[in-house]
Parts: C-alpha cells; sequence; structure tokens
C-alpha cells in the first residue's frame, strides 16, 4: 500500500512507476483525499495525474472518522481496534501532526491487510513496526521491485 507522500516523491524524483510489474498496489480513498486538499492547484493537478497513473486497487478502510471518511469506502472499525492506538502513538511520536487521523486509518487498513506499507514518514513507519505491521520507505521497495 502507498502512503499519500509516496505520490509526491514519484512526482518529484520523476519515478516510472510502470517499470513496477511484479507487486499489486493498494491505496484507500485517504490518499486521493489527501491529494485533492493539496492547495497549490498546479502541484494538486500533478499529483493527481500521478495518482492515476500508478495501476492500484483501492480498497476500504478499517474504521470510519466522522469528517474524514467516505460512506462506501470505510468500515465500521476492525475487530482488533487499531485505529485508536496508532493515532494515540503517532500524537506522542509527533506532537499530534495535522494528518494522523489520516495516517492512523491507513496504517491500520495496511496492518489488518497484511499489507506493506510504503510510506517515507519516518513516525508512521516507526507505528507500524510497533503494532506488528510491515513498512518499507520507497528507495526499498523500488530496489525490491527492479
Amino acid at each position: 500500500m502507498f502512503d499519500t507522500n509516496i505520490f509526491n516523491e514519484i512526482l518529484d524524483q520523476e519515478i516510472d512507476i510502470t517499470s513496477i510489474t511484479n507487486a499489486s498496489l493498494y491505496v484507500t480513498h485517504i490518499q486521493l483525499n489527501e491529494i485533492q486538499s493539496t492547495k497549490r492547484e498546479e502541484r494538486r493537478n500533478q499529483l493527481l495525474q500521478t495518482f492515476h497513473e500508478v495501476d492500484k486497487e483501492a480498497i476500504a478502510t478499517e474504521s470510519a472518522v466522522w469528517d474524514v471518511s467516505e460512506w462506501g469506502n470505510a468500515k465500521w472499525g476492525s475487530e482488533n481496534n487499531l485505529y485508536q492506538p496508532i493515532l494515540k502513538r503517532l500524537g506522542e511520536l509527533n506532537k499530534k501532526k495535522k494528518n494522523n487521523t489520516q495516517d492512523a486509518l491507513i496504517a491500520e487498513t495496511a496492518i489488518v491487510n497484511n499489507q506493506i506499507l510504503v510510506t517515507n514518514d519516518k513516525d508512521l513507519q516507526d507505528v507500524i513496526s510497533e503494532f506488528g505491521g510491515k513498512v518499507i520507505d520507497l528507495s526499498t521497495f523500488m530496489s525490491s521491485s527492479a
């Protein structure tokens, strides 16, 4: 699963993501929503183009959060209730960053679905690992997918 920051990296580093053929890529509605919230119009349009060029499958988040989750693209909550503990731990590590809710939803979804989260966010990497998930950064992903 790609975290939102990976789409920024793909765009900035001019990575040819179409060359990746040996991996199934996933996203939730959260990544698209975050890209759509990009303030600079030109950057937003470039990110949207990058997002749509990546061959991926959208899956529902495992939990729903009022004013964040989309009806039909979120479940009521996973049985293991990881969202709240992940959100709390992220807040402890990064002083309650503005997008922690979104990151916690992405993290929980990756963990519950046994997917590797590809992110360059160090705090998110640490939290995923603490909660038993699999996580790598983009350069590691690219070198293993080459």
